[in-house]
This record gives structure tokens, sequence and C-alpha cells, in this order.
């Protein structure tokens, strides 16, 4: 799957590396045309406190078998906005039993009954009181479970071609919460998952929809974060 790696052995940078000062254009670069295995093989021999954050969007399960097959017993952020599609509560509850996830669900402190009552439901996109519902049934809950967790390195799922400001980032990437952020599946395409999911016969979700960006190629928030 993905571009062919290099020949040579990727072992450990010596010392601790994952910090906010780390050097990531020589480790982006090191890691130009390597497979995801590789990369995740990298990173868990020399992360210290590595999570992963999941939406459980259409292919997240591919990204979320490539880690806990390096790290069964990572921890997995859920926020559970209460706005997912009832396919998608389903969906996760087979792949949690799949993949033994150890999951670590985080929910808003105002349900989402509680907030269509008082505030009449999701807001239109571009607006002030969106940006409030985003903060208040995403953001807020996945800052404290990084405040409850305090990881080095963030894994998550992005890839290039998903978006105009995606396609800016990299493998390796400043996070938030002074972590560094790690997406093992950067460089490859929408079909290379696909294929990913279909050889590893993995459950997928394709009825899912995610209030906070309401249009597929938006950003929710987390990455544009400081």
């Amino acid at each position: 799957m993905g571009p062919n790696a290099s020949s040579q052995t990727l072992q450990p940078f010596p010392d601790r590396i994952f910090h906010h000062n780390a050097d990531l254009n020589s480790m982006n670069h090191r890691f130009v045309g390597a497979k995801p295995s590789e990369i995740m093989q990298f990173t868990m021999a020399n992360a210290q406190n590595p999570v992963v954050f999941t939406n459980f969007r259409p292919l997240a399960v591919a990204f979320l078998h490539l880690v806990t097959d390096a790290k069964p017993d990572i921890p997995v952020i859920w926020v559970d906005h209460g706005y997912n599609t009832p396919e998608t509560y389903r969906h996760i509850e087979r792949v949690v039993k799949t993949l033994n996830l150890n999951l670590r669900t985080y929910a808003p402190k105002m349900s989402a009954a509680h907030y269509n009552a008082v505030y009449g439901g999701i807001p239109q996109l571009d607006t002030s009181e969106h940006d409030f519902f985003s903060r208040t049934v995403k953001l807020e809950p996945f800052n404290r479970a990084m405040q409850d967790l305090q990881p080095d390195v963030w894994l998550n799922g992005i890839r290039h071609d998903q978006n105009a400001h995606r396609k800016n980032l990299d493998v390796f990437t400043q996070g938030n919460h002074g972590t560094i952020r790690v997406a093992p599946m950067f460089h490859l395409r929408e079909i290379d998952v696909e294929e990913y999911v279909y050889e590893n016969e993995l459950p997928d979700n394709d009825v899912y929809f995610d209030p906070t960006k309401g249009e597929e190629h938006r950003e929710c928030g987390l990455l544009l974060e400081k």
C-alpha cells in the first residue's frame, strides 16, 4: 500500500525526539516515500505517551487498524458530540470489538438535547454561533482529553488529498498541547486507504455526519487550534 519505502533501515533517533522544538523538517525529509507501517514503527519506538484521535468517519478504520497493530493498548480519544448518525454509533461498537480499542470517550458538558433546546439546533456555518457550537461540542471535550492524558504524540489519520489546509501539512507537524502530530497515512490517496480496508476485511462507515464541519472538505477546528 502506498509509496515504496527505501531500503535503508529506519532506526530510532537518539534521546527524546518528540518535543515541541523537535526538528520536524529532518523527520519529514527522512520519511519521504516511507510506508505508513514504517512511520508507525519509528513513532512507537520513540514516543513516550502517544494517543490517537478519531471521529470514526468513513475509512478511519484503516488508520485505527494501522495504529493498534503497532500498539494495541494505545488510548483512542473519541469525542461523542451527540449528533452522530445511528449507523455511526453502531459502526463504533463494531470497530471497538473488532480492534479491541482502548477507547476513551469524552462528551461535551452540554448534551445535544440540551444544546438544541436552548440554542435551537446546529447553527449556520461561518457564524459566531457556529464557532461557539464547535467549541462547545468538540473542542472543549478534546482539550479536556489532552489535558487528562498529557500525550507527547498525537496520531491522526489526515491525508494530503482531503482539503487545501491539509495539503500544506506533512507527516510530522506541531500540534497543540505541546504535542507532535503524526499522520502515518498522510501521503496516501483515498484509493490506497480503500484498498487497505478491503484487503484487511475491515468494517467501514459510509453514513456519517460531522456537525462542526457541515461540509466534507471543511476543517472541524482541531487542526486549526494552537
